[in-house]
């Protein structure tokens, strides 16, 4: 999603190169260009809307270079039902089974919840081991307990051990509670029945990253990547998407917003205070805005590469019979494998 920003930053790029050049046969043009266009649009890794929505020409004459940002629909001010669902999903707890479910059962599954009731919800079906004189359950973030599940009846469902992480140090910024459980399917279908029986909302799929992203914890590029991490078949995607979740691009994209927020003060500054400011240095603004035009296309570039790395290659290996393609299959998997030959025609 990020990336669809890039051309339209190397289109701005172009636009100021064209208009700092003076070449005899273009007339004059007064260089008009948007603050906000640049720090809010083109360089701001929260927006979502297509360009071709986000950037659009003032005027239809060729004389006006003006360009305004539309407001962002998702950070518009929500009216009628979309508020009542906005604050539902702000102040809901959700509850849902982190770990893999379909396959061989593992030893160890965990139910996670976050939201503002975590510990609430946690406290009436955890039980802890250790005797307090407390009643009620009162977690310590990042330190483990062990205890019991029980559901509304008072009957034990699993042994599990809780971890608390208590906000703003947490996956969400929120209150969240983990329950290990043991492995089963059926377990972790019983205590997750009984967390949204005492108040938990099952959470969407991407939830959890949903509410990182929405409070500041993660960026749209690193959320992103969240999601190339976990469905990376090759060792490539995930060194890739794990390059990514610590900000590699955010940062490529940090330094192009700082880059051109300088690059904008030095151009509008001239503007308004021409006579007060020396004059100013076209060869060092020319050599700025050709790096930051190749930084944008080197960055263009490896998105195809990025797709291959999740997406994998079909390969065929063809050749007469006897050749070896098995043997060179068998090579390259370092494993003997069953190859299927289809008959000559």
């Amino acid at each position: 999603m990020a990336l669809e920003y890039f051309p339209a930053l190397r289109h701005f790029l172009r636009r100021v190169c064209w208009f700092s050049q003076s070449p005899p046969s273009r007339p004059a043009i007064p260089l008009r260009l948007n603050l906000s266009f640049c720090t809010n649009c083109l360089l701001s890794s929260k927006s979502t809307s297509p360009i071709s929505k986000v950037l659009k020409p003032r005027a239809t004459s060729k004389e006006n270079y003006t360009f305004f940002l539309n407001k962002d629909e998702r950070f518009a001010e929500p009216v009628g039902a979309v508020h009542d669902l906005c604050r539902v999903q702000n102040t809901s707890t959700i509850a849902a089974i982190v770990t893999s479910l379909g396959g061989p059962p593992g030893a160890v599954g965990i139910v996670r919840l976050s939201g503002p009731s975590a510990v609430d919800i946690a406290s009436r079906v955890f039980r802890p081991t250790r005797k307090r004189k407390k009643i009620t359950w009162q977690p310590i973030s990042h330190v483990v307990e062990h205890g019991m599940v029980l559901d509304t009846d008072g009957n034990v469902i699993d042994e599990v051990l809780v971890v608390p992480m208590l906000a703003p140090r947490s996956y969400t910024r929120e209150d969240v509670i983990e329950l290990q459980c043991h492995g089963s399917e059926v377990c972790l279908r019983r205590v997750l029945r009984t967390c949204l029986e005492a108040g938990a909302r099952l959470a969407e799929p991407g939830e959890f990253t949903l509410r990182a992203f929405l409070n500041g914890r993660l960026d749209l590029s690193q959320a992103e990547n969240v999601g190339r991490l976990i469905t990376a078949k090759s060792v490539a995607a995930a060194d890739a998407a794990l390059a990514g979740i610590q900000g590699g691009f955010s940062s490529l994209v940090r330094s192009l917003r700082i880059q051109c927020i300088e690059l904008l003060t030095e151009i509008e500054a001239r503007l308004d205070f021409d006579d007060e400011m020396p004059p100013l240095d076209l060869n060092l603004l020319m050599d700025k805005i050709h790096t930051m035009s190749q930084e944008v296309q080197d960055a263009l570039e490896t998105a195809n590469y990025d797709k291959l790395l999740q997406s994998g290659l079909q390969i065929a290996i063809v050749g007469r019979p006897n050749v070896g393609k098995s043997s060179l299959l068998n090579a390259w998997c370092k494993v003997c494998c069953k190859v299927i030959t289809f008959p000559e025609k």
